[in-house]
């Protein structure tokens, strides 16, 4: 199944992206294996946004106003917020508080929103939202032309690697916390360039 990745131009200073996948798993179960996923084994880095290597807050990640501490494998860190929790369609979480000299300087926060759509016989369409908060007009042309792309492409890794969990059934990796950083190279990932990419006004 293909995943469709869509680079939204938000407005002038807030770019997003949405990435959209469906997996055959019911909605449930790909809506509780998700929202509290283990962010090591899903967030491995690329060539602009390090890997995650842990997190503050790891069991009971499933109540709106929880907070966390994320950790990058460069030693910096953001912290989380869930906003919202709504079982099983969707739930939202803003990230900020960058302690990287470089994504302090150009956000103010980022906003991410997961969607679920039961599309019947287990089937269920995912869409991932990343909103970027720039903290100035410069800012948000970096953000747009460079980070957010970035951004993307993290996005289709992780939420193939989920695709890739809830259609084996080896589930372990998302939900068996540790502090090791998970091993590069060890998924399928889906290429940025054999995906659809449609540009939104």
């Amino acid at each position: 199944m293909k995943t469709q990745t869509n680079l939204g131009q938000g407005n002038r200073r807030n770019p997003e992206t949405t990435i959209t996948m469906i997996v055959k798993a019911p909605i449930d179960q790909a809506f509780h294996y998700i929202a509290p996923i283990n962010l090591m084994h899903i967030f491995r880095g690329n060539a602009l946004i390090p890997a995650i290597v842990n997190t503050s807050v790891k069991e009971g990640w499933n109540r709106a106003g929880l907070v966390r501490t994320v950790y990058f494998k460069d030693g910096s860190t953001y912290q989380e917020s869930l906003l919202t929790m709504n079982v099983p369609t969707s739930f939202s979480y803003k990230n900020e508080h960058f302690s990287s000299l470089v994504l302090s300087a150009l956000l103010q926060r980022l906003e991410g929103e997961w969607l679920f759509t039961d599309l019947g016989n287990d089937r269920t369409q995912i869409d991932w939202t990343y909103r970027a908060i720039p903290t100035n007009l410069l800012a948000s042309l970096v953000v747009r032309l460079v980070l957010m792309r970035a951004v993307r492409s993290m996005l289709v890794d992780a939420l193939t690697i989920t695709k890739d969990d809830l259609e084996s059934g080896q589930l372990a990796g998302g939900t068996t916390w540790t502090t090791q950083p998970a091993e590069q190279g060890s998924y399928t990932s889906l290429s940025i360039a054999e995906q659809p990419v449609l540009l939104r006004n």
